[in-house]
């Protein structure tokens, strides 16, 4: 939204906090405001009105996928947003599959496909992840389960584990995760075979729409305190 728009609708919004100039509101709003329309409710309204001048949030994805053999360890990402893996168990060695459709994402090199099976797993550093995120798991062929695990120990897989016995999509991601503990563990389940295909961080508001949004809840904050003075 350009910036006049911005300025408009908060110029809107105070109106609609002290129900001045009346004939320049909405008649949708006129409807609203009519009989009894408590501070409250303005309030409400303004802020509404102030929120819709935020500009769009933006999350950051990392993909896993492709590069082959990797070795024991590979740090993907850029800037301050990175994430190092971690292969354990069988090979001991990353493998970056590039198979196509749903075969992207983290294996175990010599593991069955060269994907997590058996006891191997894969385990993230998410040391510079502060805010929730996803994992996107593939190969699942929608019913390959897999487990999830939280370590404070490098190598070890973790004991606090949410389990996704029967993912139902291919690739599946996961719901937002509050980071646990440092690491985070990759496992199959029951013989299946999977790929960790990538990690992706909440949506996070624009610097400049917090400041907005902020200012026009201080406003309309100070707006109410004056209307009760008067």
């Amino acid at each position: 939204m350009s910036g006049w728009s911005c300025v408009a609708l908060l110029g809107l919004a105070r109106r609609v906090l002290l129900l001045e100039h009346k004939k320049f509101i909405p008649p949708i709003l006129k409807l609203a405001l009519i009989g009894g329309t408590t501070v409250k409710f303005k309030l409400a309204t303004a802020l509404f009105l102030t929120s819709l001048c935020a500009g769009p949030a933006f999350c950051t994805t990392i993909n896993f996928a492709g590069g082959g053999n990797l070795g024991h360890s590979h740090t993907y990402g850029s800037g301050s947003t990175t994430v190092t893996a971690y292969a354990f168990g069988g090979s001991g060695l990353l493998f970056g599959k590039n198979g196509g459709g749903t075969e992207n994402g983290l294996g175990i090199s010599g593991q069955l496909d060269n994907e997590i099976a058996g006891t191997t797993f894969v385990q993230l550093d998410l040391t510079n992840i502060t805010n929730p995120f996803s994992l996107s798991i593939g190969s699942t062929q929608n019913v390959e389960g897999f487990e999830l695990c939280f370590s404070g120990t490098l190598g070890t897989e973790g004991s606090a584990c949410t389990s996704y016995p029967d993912p139902g999509a291919d690739p599946f991601s996961t719901p937002f995760l509050t980071k646990g503990a440092r690491y985070v563990s990759i496992e199959a389940l029951d013989g299946g075979n999977v790929l960790v295909s990538g990690l992706t961080t909440a949506p996070i508001p624009e610097p400049s729409s917090l400041l907005l949004l902020g200012t026009g809840i201080v406003g309309a904050a100070g707006l109410i305190r004056r209307k009760f003075a008067a």
